[in-house]
């Protein structure tokens, strides 16, 4: 019995400190990194973004100095034409004992057609688990962004005038928030579906944020959304 025991708590202490060790890196890491910039830019639609590489090269090399990879799978995913949602899992393992650690996030996207700016295209999915593996990898690490809201990068001055991401809620149409409101409830959609359609449309993470304009955008888009097909009523027989 004294064995059992014995051999019970050695392996109980090693799988704490490989634990431990896995932690630490990923400090190590996450010390490394610094703020990002958004150096992508939505000529269309008029906003900056994050990109994938923004994100994505950073870790890499960060993660590799310690020992460290990174492996995003999508888990999750729910298709239709022009629009999809999923769930990406990353999942950090520490090459010297094997340990790991996993993360989810969720991602929506759609892809517009540039003949009748519909959501028609084929790129919704792609995109979709893009920005799910950013949310990851962003959370997972604490990664920092260089989009304070106080603050306009040099390099936008020379792009646009500053558009701040907070706006006065008096001068938001109450009227619009209420349609709005109304037509997520239709649609189904959670706060975080709604949150995420925002920021990847808009760079914003709250209907607040809108302006007037961007307000009926999204408005109008919600209306063009079926409303959820309805769950069958199982018969007891």
């Amino acid at each position: 019995m004294s064995e059992t025991l014995t051999s019970a708590t050695a392996t109980s202490e090693t799988a704490n400190h490989t634990k431990s060790q896995l932690y630490k890196k990923i400090l190590a890491v996450q010390k490394n990194l610094q703020p990002l910039e958004k150096t992508g830019w939505n000529d269309f639609q008029k906003y900056s973004y994050t990109t994938a590489g923004d994100v994505l090269l950073p870790v890499h090399k960060a993660c590799s100095e310690q020992g460290l990879i990174a492996i995003a799978d999508c888990i999750e995913s729910h298709i239709e034409p022009g629009r999809a949602s999923v769930v990406v899992r990353l999942t950090i393992v520490d090459t010297e004992t094997g340990e790991s650690l996993s993360v989810s996030a969720p991602g929506y996207a759609e892809d517009y057609s540039w003949k009748d700016s519909r959501p028609t295209g084929d790129k919704a999915v792609y995109k979709a688990i893009t920005g799910a593996t950013k949310y990851a990898v962003r959370s997972c690490f604490c990664l920092p962004s260089d989009d304070d809201p106080e603050r306009t990068p040099q390099r936008l001055n020379t792009r646009q005038p500053m558009n701040r991401y907070v706006v006065n809620p008096s001068k938001v149409d109450s009227v619009l928030l209420e349609q709005t409101t109304a037509e997520l409830k239709r649609v189904g959609w959670s706060s975080t579906q709604g949150r995420l359609y925002l920021q990847d449309k808009f760079g914003k993470s709250s209907r607040q944020q809108l302006s007037q304009q961007e307000l009926q955008q999204f408005l109008n888009h919600l209306r063009s959304l079926p409303e959820p097909e309805a769950q069958p009523i199982l018969q007891e027989s």
